[in-house]
């Protein structure tokens, strides 16, 4: 194809209080469409071929992956990459499994929606981070509900080691427990199985001894006050119920009416009438004294992002920045509402508002909303966080029979597609991949799902049917926006192969995700937080770079290292936005 360069650039002041501006246009020319293909054994061979490296601080500007390779035009997966700490106008940081997707099957074969993957006794050792990193994993979860904090350390010193030594971007979420009501930990057994029928007792009485057969410790001291006889106990959102049919002075009996495997500290709920029981336990606090501890925990590791449980207004998660900003003012990390109570929904918009991110935590929702009206509250959770440009995740169980089965149901594999169609940032692994027997398989699943309905709408052409409300607070930010919003649908008039975006902060990357263009987003930053935070959005495939607000010199070093590793070609059609020179360009590259 040609090889000319041409361009659109439009061009503002830095002055907030100027509106002039040039804009000229000229016809390019773009690449051929792509096709989808994937060898996992090339994959995993250019991963382990990688090299290692020791990083005191990942936010400076310490030594990067770059590549021996020449200029190698495509064909080079089986190069090996090394790490050199060479001047810093001459490297970049690049995900070692997006590189080697894209160097086999182009640009168009990238995955655009994002995976969280949660780590527990099933995937905590390295070989087996490893193999959830080279599966696509982008996030790893520890949930503070279970381990100790010295065994968390463990699992975030290993990602990070396998950051640095294999050349990935996984970042780190932490979730807290959250005051809600649950069971103990069964005395130390891995479960428990409740049959149709049986009688067991649900106490507050803090015991001794072992617990007596058939007996269950509750955390919450009014659960017994709470509950009256007929009421139906549900055992993690429905997966096992219970009667109660006695209550004598703490304990609590109940009879068994759907039985199922009991797990350690499982969530309860009370339902009376067909209606959720909120007593005392509706004045529980969103963030309990064990919650703080984890979250100065969550600081001190330099976690990425920090999910809150049952979030029930904005006001907690804005004190919880406050804190997190008094504890640490260097600190990046990011907050996520988990949405997953009544008093969430009824507080949905403020909370978004408030939050970096939002979790679907579809489990414990359904258990405090009637099961038939979960679908229609993901689908406004996951619309109403793209129109106020905060990142989503559906949760819980995606593929919950694949903790026991290696392969998951139709259903399931619907419920995912849905997940995706709906254009949500990511999808989140739960128990599948913390204590399921085969978690890789579970996230090649959500891989494999997520890269065939991507496929299907852009082949589909499917008309983006959201309509974007403007949320710039100032007229800067309206600048931004609508250069966002004109870049993505040139891109998809213009059947680019690519948007480039140069973020300090990573706003004018989230900006260009929101409107889900055809094209992968190659999001250029220059701190190491700010790539993680990005690896969480939709479409986003974040690289750390060192550059200057000489977009024209920006460009052309990008396209040299670039080219240099085979991730791109001369003749390419790339849009280039940036947030430091607000502008747009349209160019092949040379």
């Amino acid at each position: 194809m040609a090889t000319m360069s041409q361009s659109i650039n439009f061009f503002t002041s830095s002055s907030s209080s100027s509106r002039s501006g040039t804009f000229a246009v000229s016809k390019p020319s773009y690449s051929k469409p792509y096709v989808f293909k994937m060898n996992p054994r090339i994959l995993e061979k250019f991963v382990k071929r990688s090299m290692s490296v020791s990083c005191s601080d990942p936010d400076s500007p310490l030594p990067v992956l770059v590549s021996d390779n020449g200029t190698s035009g495509g064909a080079g997966v089986e190069s090996v990459n090394v790490w050199s700490p060479i001047a810093e106008s001459s490297t970049i940081e690049v995900d070692a499994v997006t590189e080697a997707e894209m160097k086999e099957n182009g640009f168009r074969s990238t995955r655009r929606t994002k995976l969280v993957c949660t780590i527990g006794p099933a995937t905590c050792g390295f070989e087996q981070l490893e193999a959830l990193a080279v599966g696509g994993m982008n996030v790893a979860r520890i949930n503070m509900c279970h381990g100790t904090r010295e065994w968390h350390r463990s699992v975030i010193e290993r990602v990070r080691r396998l950051n640095e030594e294999k050349g990935f971007a996984v970042a780190i979420m932490m979730d807290t427990e959250g005051s809600e009501i649950h069971m103990g930990d069964l005395g130390g057994a891995p479960s428990a199985k409740a049959e149709d029928g049986e009688v067991w007792t649900f106490t507050v009485r803090a015991l001794e001894s072992s617990l007596p057969e058939r007996t269950i410790h509750v955390n919450y001291d009014g659960f017994a006050e709470d509950v009256k006889v007929g009421d139906e106990l549900l055992v993690d959102g429905g997966m096992v119920r219970f009667e109660v049919i006695e209550k004598i002075g703490p304990d609590v009996k109940c009879r068994c009416t759907d039985p199922g495997l009991l797990l350690p500290r499982a969530n309860l709920t009370s339902w009376r009438d067909g209606s959720l029981v909120r007593e005392r336990n509706a004045m529980l606090p969103t963030i309990s004294s064990k919650d703080w501890l984890d979250i100065d925990f969550g600081i001190a590791e330099g976690v990425d992002f920090i999910a809150i449980s049952f979030v029930k207004s904005a006001e907690v998660i804005n004190h919880l920045k406050s804190y997190i900003k008094a504890r640490s003012r260097d600190s990046d990390v990011a907050v996520i509402a988990k949405i997953e109570s009544i008093d969430s929904l009824k507080n949905l918009e403020e909370i978004i508002q408030a939050s970096d991110g939002v979790m679907v935590a579809r489990g414990d929702l359904g258990a405090q909303i009637p099961l038939e009206q979960v679908p229609s509250a993901q689908q406004k959770i996951v619309q109403m966080c793209r129109q106020l440009n905060t990142p989503v995740i559906v949760a819980s169980q995606l593929l919950e029979s694949m903790i026991e089965y290696p392969t998951p149901t139709r259903a399931e594999v619907a419920d995912v597609s849905e997940a995706v169609r709906q254009r949500a940032d990511a999808l989140m692994l739960s128990g599948e991949s913390a204590m399921g027997q085969y978690p890789e398989k579970a996230l090649a699943v959500l891989r494999s799902v997520s890269l065939r309905i991507e496929r299907w709408w852009r082949e589909e052409k499917r008309p983006e049917g959201m309509e974007l409300p403007d949320i710039a607070s100032s007229f800067a930010d309206s600048i931004s926006e609508e250069i966002c919003n004109s870049a993505a649908k040139m891109a998809n008039n213009l059947m680019v192969d690519a948007l480039f975006v140069y973020t300090k902060t990573g706003h004018m990357a989230s900006l260009l995700s929101r409107s889900r263009p055809d094209c992968p987003i190659f999001a250029f930053t220059t701190m190491a937080s700010v790539r993680r935070h990005l690896n969480l959005q939709w479409g986003l495939i974040p690289f750390r770079l060192n550059f200057s607000d000489d977009m024209e010199s920006n460009l052309n070093r990008t396209f040299s290292l670039l080219k240099a590793r085979g991730m791109i070609k001369s003749g390419d059609l790339v849009i280039a936005v940036s947030d430091m020179l607000q502008s747009i360009q349209v160019m092949n590259v040379p």
